[in-house]
């Protein structure tokens, strides 16, 4: 069921503890590689698990399962892939959405014992069961999940933003650099610095490269909770998706950050799933939350009226706020008096 309804009947809840049962059957078509191993054309099970080297049984239950749900597609014995799967769960797709499900289940293993985090307030500890995977292929996952999941809200963004005064851009947290490529798309003079951690950077620099932005994009690595942006040399600072890993105290200390990065005029933009007044809506944004609490020391969704208070207290002006598609909303506030701007268009 659409986890944005809420539970009205016993069948409601019944629906909603088996939802799991699908998500489980496509990560594992991902992990083991059977969306992979039909992408070149159909295979009966016994071939598929010779090739993804699997139990011809459990394969077989596994890829039937797949064709129930509309994910592969059975004829006599042979399997292929439905055009659904073949354009998202394929890895070499150019729209595949394989990365961001092998991020979503190394989450969901960690939802499993929501209860002790619940009791500790803590996240989940990363025992060695936990931690089947290496760390950087999670990290990996991770980052090109985001990258995978952010293409149409990272064009969303840019068009929402007037960027006729912007010219250089700090992505604070920026990962895979989608939003960033997505305003030099729209606007190809602006040059722009990715911010993240030593690791999440090594990708970063391959993705610039993959994707044509070595003449436009740099990186700088370090942590944003710790280091400095530097003194008034942006025109805008973009801080998406990154708020709701910290706790509200780095979150008045990181926005102070943004505000000294800026030039005056200067705008800081943050993107994320925000709730309104009461916490509890929209629902989205309150299970996320929870996804926060198994996974973090402190982060979680922030109300409008928290963000809006740190913005404030930094000393930005003229804070507002614009509701994006797909359950997105960005908070802009901008830095006092000067010749540079960096303006939201007015909905």
């Amino acid at each position: 069921m659409d986890c944005r309804t809420s539970l009205k009947t016993g069948a409601d809840i019944t629906s909603a503890m088996r939802a799991h049962r699908v998500a489980d059957a496509i990560s594992a078509g991902v992990e083991l590689g059977v969306f992979d191993a039909l992408a070149s054309g159909g295979m009966s099970a016994a071939q598929t698990a010779r090739k993804i080297k699997c139990s011809a049984r459990g394969c077989e239950i596994l890829m039937n399962a797949l064709a129930a749900v509309g994910l592969l597609r059975k004829k006599a014995d042979e399997f292929s892939l439905t055009p659904l799967a073949k354009k998202h769960l394929a890895s070499g797709s150019p729209e595949t959405m394989a990365r961001m499900i092998s991020h979503s289940t190394n989450t969901r293993r960690t939802w499993i014992d929501l209860q002790d985090a619940v009791k500790t307030g803590r996240p989940i500890p990363k025992t060695p069961e936990r931690m089947k995977k290496s760390r950087e292929r999670q990290q990996d996952d991770f980052i090109l999940a985001m990258r995978d999941m952010s293409r149409g809200p990272a064009v969303d963004l840019a068009a929402a933003l007037d960027l006729s005064s912007v010219e250089n851009v700090l992505d604070v947290g920026g990962g895979p650099g989608s939003f960033l490529f997505a305003m030099i798309r729209r606007k190809p003079s602006i040059r722009g610095v990715i911010f993240d951690l030593p690791q999440t950077i090594s990708i970063a620099d391959r993705v610039i490269t993959q994707e044509g932005f070595s003449g436009s994009v740099g990186t700088m690595t370090g942590d944003y909770n710790i280091d400095d942006f530097g003194d008034g040399l942006f025109d805008l600072v973009l801080m998406s998706s990154i708020i709701h890993i910290n706790s509200p105290a780095q979150n008045r200390k990181l926005i102070k950050k943004g505000f000294r990065a800026l030039r005056p005029g200067g705008s800081l933009v943050v993107r994320d799933f925000m709730l309104d007044d009461t916490k509890t809506a929209p629902v989205d944004s309150a299970l996320f939350s929870v996804n926060m609490l198994v996974n973090t020391e402190g982060g979680a969704s922030y109300s409008k009226s928290e963000i809006r208070t740190w913005f404030e207290g930094a000393g930005f002006e003229r804070v507002r706020y614009f509701e994006l598609p797909q359950h997105a909303d960005i908070c802009v506030g901008f830095r006092p008096a000067g010749r540079k701007t960096g303006k939201t268009k007015k909905k």
